[in-house]
């Protein structure tokens, strides 16, 4: 076998692992290792295969909690779930993962570009992910990291698509890893900020099932408005609007989508104990609000899955102007590091997996925000000094030198009197 230390991207193509699978060609990377598609050496179907990051090797507390959870997600059978096959360590000791290798594309190909799924098509792409998650949850699995890069929308029989979850555990892992083990040894992982909940935004570790619905709340949010529930220009600040905002009424952005109005305000309740308290529970509700032809949204279809489909996509709507007098900072700024919503292409109506409305974001955004240690910001200049223009702010200079320099010179002054008066005295 060659080696598996990955000193760059894709370096292990044309490895041997356990003398049974050849690693072909790389599909990509994400916080804890590389994956690639790899064909078996004795013939048969092609596999994926997830290698840990060679970093990750020497920790014991890493290695062994990857191993214990990808054994644990060979227990997770089910049609959405992306079905891990086998559990092993090649013979230099690195863990590797085989899984089911899918033709399709992650959701991110669409949310990450600005534009909206139909409700036609979301509400069956959130019944597939709430199927899979009822499933995990049942074996006492809970994902922690549910995202449109991890949620898979994949070939089925018949020219059909169905959801496939992703990485089952994985953040679990990368947390006992303290983050991204080197590249990150001075924070911890929190998630995506993006989609945590509040409760794992404040301890990484009180997390439980409710976690990942409201996770899977907001990318229903993201699907059906085109927008991020929680705009902000940095993670840091991604994270304070995660615990003190709401997001904006789904109402307001597109009155068609009032029905769903009710159904994701409970999703993204900021205490768990008010959500959902389970898959199954919060996939009755969306059914009840999304019932199909003759309800609420008549286009969907009568059978939530499979899908017949990829998702179309339309630009989200614009966001209106801020009214006159209002701050600028009133309208959300867009996700930081994602392009602006783009206008859909022509022949949008039908799209392939080869093809699809978004063009596939290249470099997702990371797993995991750094927690440092930082002395808190400056408090913000008073309301009045900010409506000066820049040129006619008062200039305030703060130090203790110039006022030495005075004290000095009262002081030469108050000797030199006394000193001549003294003398005066004395003639």
């Amino acid at each position: 076998m060659v080696t598996a230390r990955p000193a760059a991207a894709g370096a292990l193509v044309g490895a041997v692992l356990s003398r049974r699978w050849r690693l072909a060609r790389r599909l990509g990377e994400g916080g804890m290792g590389e994956v690639y598609a790899a064909e078996p050496v004795e013939g048969g179907a092609p596999v994926a295969v997830k290698v840990l990051r060679r970093e990750f090797v020497g920790v014991p507390t890493v290695l062994s909690r990857f191993l214990e959870e990808g054994r644990t997600c060979m227990r997770l059978t089910h049609p959405n779930i992306v079905r891990v096959t086998e559990c092993a360590q090649a013979e230099d000791g690195v863990p590797y993962l085989v899984m089911e290798l899918c033709e399709g594309v992650p959701l991110s190909a669409y949310t990450q570009n600005g534009g909206r799924v139909p409700v036609a098509q979301a509400v069956p792409i959130m019944h597939g992910i709430l199927a899979g998650l009822a499933a995990a949850h049942a074996q006492g699995v809970v994902h922690r990291d549910l995202k449109p890069d991890n949620v898979f929308l994949t070939r089925g029989p018949g020219g059909t698509f169905s959801v496939k979850l992703l990485d089952f555990g994985i953040a679990k892992v990368m947390d006992v890893a303290g983050g991204m083990g080197n590249r990150t040894s001075t924070g911890m992982l929190l998630g995506t900020p993006a989609y945590m909940s509040p409760e794992q935004a404040r301890n990484a570790r009180d997390v439980d099932q409710r976690a990942d619905l409201w996770s899977a709340g907001i990318l229903l949010y993201e699907m059906v408005t085109g927008r991020v529930a929680f705009p902000a220009p940095t993670e840091y600040a991604r994270l304070a609007a995660l615990l003190s905002t709401e997001p904006e009424p789904v109402e307001r952005i597109d009155p068609t989508l009032a029905p769903l109005a009710p159904f994701l305000l409970r999703a993204l309740r900021k205490n768990r104990e008010e959500r959902f308290g389970t898959a199954v529970e919060m996939a009755r509700a969306l059914a009840a609000v999304a019932p199909g032809p003759g309800g609420a949204f008549p286009g969907i279809p009568a059978a939530a899955l499979p899908l017949d489909r990829l998702p179309e996509v339309s630009p989200a709507p614009a966001r209106p102007s801020p009214p006159p007098g209002a701050s600028p900072s009133a309208t959300p700024p867009p996700r930081e590091g994602t392009p602006r919503p783009s206008k859909t292409p022509p022949g949008a109506s039908g799209t392939t997996l080869a093809s699809p409305a978004a063009p596939p974001v290249a470099d997702p955004t990371p797993h995991v925000v750094i927690v440092r240690s930082e002395p808190p910001l400056a408090e913000p200049a008073p309301a009045m000094d900010r409506t000066l223009p820049s040129g006619d702010r008062p200039r305030i200079r703060a130090g203790v030198a110039p006022v030495l320099v005075v004290l000095l010179v009262v002081v030469a002054l108050v000797a030199g009197f006394l000193l001549g008066w003294a003398l005066g005295r004395a003639v």
